[in-house]
């Protein structure tokens, strides 16, 4: 009889083990899903930490050396669960060694039967083994997950030394774009770029900028505009708010400035993108440098240095000696394009139906391409200007405009500003009246660069200048500031904000810094013009200029700088001044003398500033038409404030008077315009006054009142309600309160704090014209409201509707109600799991152009019916982790999509149909 030696060489409790493992989780691969369900989990509850770790670390806190260890075990917990997923994957029922072990716990690898790498111990049981006890490290680690509290503490100081640091984009510009790009990938770390004006340096900045968003190169891509006149301090707040970072103060010098921003930034990659600068700036203050312990240096000295963190500046200027002071490693000189770049530049700018229709225009337009000498702005300003004009003689006279050698002999330029005053000359002479010309060089009265709130500045701006003047209520001189702003921006005179979907800056326009300079030269430059204005806005002043230097001025702004006080004048210093900016200042009193000195004043801003009080004086300004005081500590008006005989405009915003005298108000004959929203409540002499105005106009009024004084709104004689902000409504907000004469101009809306857990909108007949004016929607803090609804409401010229602190909401079904709504701003609903519920009987179509939604942890999708976003141009999502799919696909690029900002992690865990998708997409999405 034959005998078979069978040589089992077994590991009997490593079996056993085995076996017990598989029975708790069957499988490997249902094993496997679990501990990937728990790790998803787990991960999810890191990157919370880490969000947190984030916020702490902007208000200058660090996190603890328990959740520092915490994060480093999850870390590695997530390497080894990687590691078994692969073991697993590379196993097949053919290569399971459970009856083959040895009992080694080396690391070897073995060479399985079809060719693979295996680690020794993958066998069903061994990693059925591994999966349960990484399982239960798993849920170890999700138990102290909770007990990681404080999550930050205060940060100590250190030991530190700072070492120095050794879409398609537009015509002419991609070549420049690509080299940058390519010296910062090779580790170039500081990088100067310059050139003339208007030659493309910050359109080129930007390429870069979105660039660098979506490849993961840099943790942290910072912008800042440094501006001729700015000052080093203003530079380390505007970084400190592109950051959310908010431990520097304004009351710190610059060097506790730059410490606190390099403590913030030592261990992140980060990429500076520094627009505009004309003078050296110190990096090192800007927190843009390494960090070394003394530990560091040892080793360093030892040879054995240590990886920095990166730290990377890409700057644009005008001067290339300014690039050899700044240290830059490579310097890039952009230059004006050639003529076949500038005829298609000119060309995307224009008409190009008009330029191909007749032969005379064309050759026309290829030579007003050729005046503009290849500088790319001046090609824009004048290709807009020209856009449109169809005749010929038109064309022709054009181009002898912008010949005239007489013309331009007189204006004592250097040659490449000729060029780019040539070109502004013709747009500014082609706007097609002196209103929307004046209201272009009122522009240049803010600072450079500065981005200019629409509603609450600039138009007005126009109004309290005389521009816009012919009105019967404010709603028509707004209309009438819109449409001069859109003929502005189609001339490239004016641009939109930069990123027109965040913090309400849809509402905010700039003028391009060159086109500026060149209004500044129209109005205070130039031999022989009539024109007598000075402009020193926001750079930095702390007194003003001395009395010879404006004494002849008709205009004067010194807006935004950092003046304490204002000297004594005498009598008619200032005689031909007519207009006076003082707003954002810290200015706390007016000197008595002010009023005499400046006897012709018709417009006064002080916004912004510290004062407490007016002097009794202010009355003697017999001129004055506008005066602003918002956002001041005044309290009252001085009795003599009643003489001002010519007042029209008045704006009282957020000043929260006490006390209003008698007669005050009530008795200004010429007053047009009260705004004295965000005074709440506002006091009852208000409505004495009100009650009693006699004034020559009907009176547009911007309030905020309790609901219980809508009706004591209804009965005020003469009296427009263009702005309005309700509190403490009951549960239902019923329209039929609302009488036609109050509503009918209404624009602005707000309802605050309302009770009860419903808010119904009701219509009485014929009450959808009453709200024909009505463009601005506001819920704010309604922090019970749980279901909202129109009925009967029209609301059909709503633009933007914003909806804050409604803890409970559900759903906001009836904007699809809205055919005209633009803007749809929806944060700190805590409670709403999903936007738009029911689509029966809506259009399915959703029109809007900006969707913001933000801090909604449990919102986890749009609609769960199909919905079209065909004017859909900014998306943002922030803090809404459980929206995991995006209400569209790559359709939307068909329509106009610019950009989609979200935090990354959001971005990278999004749930795609198709991986295309996300491709097609990623260019547009922004960190």
């Amino acid at each position: 009889m034959a005998f078979i030696k069978l040589n089992l060489n077994v590991d009997a409790n490593s079996c056993l083990s085995g076996l017990w493992a598989s029975l708790q989780l069957g499988r490997p691969k249902s094993g496997i899903k679990k501990l990937e369900k728990e790790m998803a989990r787990l991960k999810g509850k890191r990157d919370d930490i880490k969000n947190q770790i984030g916020e702490a670390e902007r208000e200058g806190k660090i996190s603890t050396n328990e959740v520092d260890q915490w994060l480093r075990e999850v870390e590695e917990l997530e390497g080894q669960v990687a590691d078994i997923n692969q073991d697993f994957q590379s196993m097949s029922c053919f290569n399971c060694n459970c009856f083959n072990q040895t009992g080694s716990t080396s690391s070897q690898t073995q060479l399985a039967g079809d060719q693979i790498l295996i680690r020794e111990s993958s066998n069903c049981c061994s990693i059925i083994r591994k999966v349960a006890k990484k399982l239960g490290e798993a849920n170890e680690l999700m138990s102290r997950a909770g007990a990681l509290d404080p999550i930050a503490t205060v940060a100590l100081p250190e030991p530190t030394v700072m070492l120095s640091m050794s879409h398609r984009p537009p015509v002419g510009i991609e070549s420049y774009v690509k080299e940058t790009v390519g010296y910062i990938d090779g580790g170039k770390d500081i990088i100067g770029i310059y050139g003339m004006g208007g030659v493309g340096k910050t359109t080129m900045l930007k390429s870069i900028q979105r660039y660098y968003s979506n490849h993961r190169l840099f943790d942290l891509v910072i912008w800042v505009v440094a501006s001729k006149d700015c000052q080093l301090k203003k530079l380390q707040m505007d970084i400190a708010k592109s950051l959310e970072l908010n431990t520097l103060q304004k009351s710190d010098d610059e060097p506790t400035c730059g410490d606190k921003l390099f403590k913030y930034l030592k261990n992140r990659n980060c990429l500076l993108l520094l627009d505009d600068i004309w003078e050296h700036l110190d990096l090192q203050l800007l927190g843009m440098a390494h960090s070394a312990t003394k530990q560091g240096q040892q080793q360093q000295q030892q040879g054995q240095q240590q990886q920095q963190p990166r730290k990377a500046v890409v700057f644009t200027t005008r001067s290339e000696t300014l690039c050899g002071r700044m240290k830059a490693e490579k310097k890039i000189k952009v230059k004006c394009l050639d003529p076949n770049q500038a005829w298609q530049l000119f060309k995307e700018n224009s008409d190009e139906d008009v330029l191909s229709s007749d032969r005379g225009i064309n050759s026309c337009a290829q030579d007003l391409a050729k005046e503009c000498a290849g500088l790319p702005l001046a090609l824009i300003t004048v290709a807009r200007a020209m856009s449109g004009k169809k005749s010929w003689e038109v064309w022709k006279e054009a181009l002898h405009q912008i010949r005239d050698e007489h013309e331009w002999t007189t204006v004592c330029l250097p040659e490449d500003s000729i060029v780019m005053y040539k070109a502004f000359k013709l747009s500014y002479d082609s706007l097609e009246n002196d209103s929307i010309k004046e209201c272009l060089l009122c522009c240049a009265l803010w600072p450079e660069d500065y981005e200019i709130h629409k509603f609450k500045e600039l138009i007005p701006c126009w109004i309290g200048c005389g521009i816009i003047c012919e009105f019967n209520v404010i709603n028509e001189a707004f209309a009438k500031g819109c449409s001069y702003l859109e003929t502005l921006m189609a001339a490239s005179l004016l641009e939109r904000s930069s990123r027109p979907h965040n913090y309400y800056e849809a509402d905010h326009v700039k003028m391009h810094d060159i086109i500026r300079d060149m209004a500044l030269l129209m109005v205070s430059e130039l031999k022989g013009n009539e024109r007598k204005w000075i402009v020193k806005a926001g750079i930095g002043l702390h007194n003003l200029p001395r009395q010879e230097e404006w004494q002849e001025a008709e205009r004067a702004s010194f807006m935004k700088n950092r003046i304490l006080s204002l000297p004594e004048y005498k009598a008619s210093t200032f005689s031909e001044l007519s207009i006076l900016i003082l707003q954002y200042n810290h200015l706390t009193t007016i000197p008595p003398s002010l009023s005499a000195s400046m006897p012709h004043l018709t417009y006064l801003d002080l916004s912004n500033c510290d004062i407490k009080e007016l002097p009794t004086e202010i009355g003697s300004l017999t001129e004055l038409q506008y005066l602003n005081l918002s956002y001041t500590d005044i309290r009252s008006l001085p009795l003599e404030f009643g003489c001002l005989g010519k007042l029209k405009y008045l704006l009282l915003r957020d000043t929260y008077f006490k006390t209003v005298p008698n007669g005050v108000i009530s008795n200004l004959p010429m007053l047009k315009w009260l705004d004295i929203t965000q005074q709440f409540p506002v006091c009852e002499q208000w409505w004495d006054e009100l009650v009693r105005f006699k004034g020559r106009h009907q009176l547009s009024l911007g309030i905020a009142i309790y609901a219980a004084n809508l009706e004591s709104l209804n009965v005020l004689p003469n009296v427009s309600v263009w702005n309005l902000t309700m509190s403490g409504l009951s549960s239902e907000f019923q329209m039929l309160q609302w009488s036609h004469r109050l509503s009918d101009n209404l624009e602005c809306l707000t309802i605050a704090n309302v009770r009860g857990d419903k808010l119904m909108m009701n219509a009485s007949v014929d009450c959808e014209s009453s709200f024909r004016c009505l463009k601005t929607l506001i819920f704010d803090r309604i922090e019970e409201l749980e279901k909202s609804w129109l009925n009967g409401i029209g609301f059909d010229n709503l633009r933007d509707l914003y909806i804050n602190c409604c803890y409970k909401l559900k759903n906001v079904s009836w904007v699809l109600q809205l055919p005209c709504l633009n803007l749809l701003d929806i944060s700190d609903c805590w409670e709403m799991e999903e936007l738009i519920s029911n689509i029966e009987n809506s259009n399915s179509n959703f029109g809007i152009k900006m969707l913001t939604l933000c801090h909604m942890k449990k919102l986890h999708r749009i609609a769960h019916q199909p919905l079209c976003f065909s004017y859909l141009e900014y998306m943002r999502v922030h803090d809404c982790p459980r929206l995991q799919k995006l209400p569209f696909g790559v359709e939307i690029l068909k329509s106009r999509l610019k950009e989609i900002e979200g935090d990354r992690t959001w971005w990278d865990n999004l749930d795609w149909d198709d991986e295309s998708t996300k491709d097609s997409l990623t260019p547009y999405f922004r960190d």
